[in-house]
């Protein structure tokens, strides 16, 4: 499915964007490789490699009837980061 990366992200930039998506209903368990459930059966992988400050996000289900866009959009409200891939 879809996917994006981030770069120049730090680890308090990762500890803060999990804080701030748990406000849109969206939890990231504890690790670097983890697996998030989100609302309406939306599921993505999150692979966060603190070496090169880059944060991978892969859309790995979702229903029909949502578009990866808005999937983006969540994402992107929720971590501050609208506008940068």
């Amino acid at each position: 499915m879809d996917e994006k990366t981030y770069t120049g992200i730090r680890r308090a930039d990762v500890d803060k964007i999990r804080g701030e998506l748990g406000k849109y209903g969206i939890t990231i368990p504890e690790g670097d490789d983890v697996e998030v459930k989100g609302p309406l059966g939306v599921k993505m992988r999150v692979i966060y490699d603190e070496p090169t400050e880059s944060l991978k996000l892969t859309i790995l289900e979702k229903p029909g009837y949502v578009t990866e866009g808005q999937i983006w959009k969540v994402v992107e409200m929720g971590a501050g980061k609208a506008g940068r891939a």
